[in-house]
């Protein structure tokens, strides 16, 4: 039985729909990434204090805005890489035809001048995939939450 993603991808692409959208989206990561990180820490033992936490994105589409969603976005890969990094280092390897694999988790965007719907859709997936690969090492090691 697979999770099913709780992610919105763009379908309109006012600044109103992009901010609601990544709103959302960094609300549901955070979310899905600090349960992660509990469970890793008390049911495998893979000591963490690892959490995400994002600040709302402010609707007006300012210079503000774009500082809040370039914050949000580096603060998310970075909050990937340390949980990356702290499964690489733990006894619970990530294995193909028996050779190690490091986990390389990473969702990043280049905020531009202008933000298409297609750049944002392609940054929605690279989240998507990365929560992908911790709901499969959740299943696994038959974690639930």
């Amino acid at each position: 039985m697979g999770e099913t993603s709780i992610l919105k991808y763009l379908e309109k692409t006012s600044p109103q729909a992009l901010i609601d959208v990544l709103n959302s989206d960094l609300e549901q990561t955070a979310n899905q990434y600090n349960s992660f990180c509990r469970l890793i820490n008390d049911r495998l033992s893979i000591q963490n204090n690892l959490q995400f936490s994002h600040e709302p994105i402010i609707p007006s589409f300012n210079r503000q805005t774009r500082l809040q969603l370039m914050t949000n976005i580096r603060n998310l890969d970075r909050a990937f890489a340390n949980l990356a990094r702290l499964l690489n280092h733990s006894p619970f390897k990530k294995l193909d035809k028996g050779l190690i694999v490091p986990y390389d988790f990473h969702a990043y965007i280049d905020i531009g001048i202008k933000l298409t719907k297609d750049e944002i859709n392609s940054y929605i997936k690279q989240v998507e995939n990365v929560l992908k690969e911790l709901f499969d090492f959740k299943a696994k090691y038959r974690l639930n939450d």
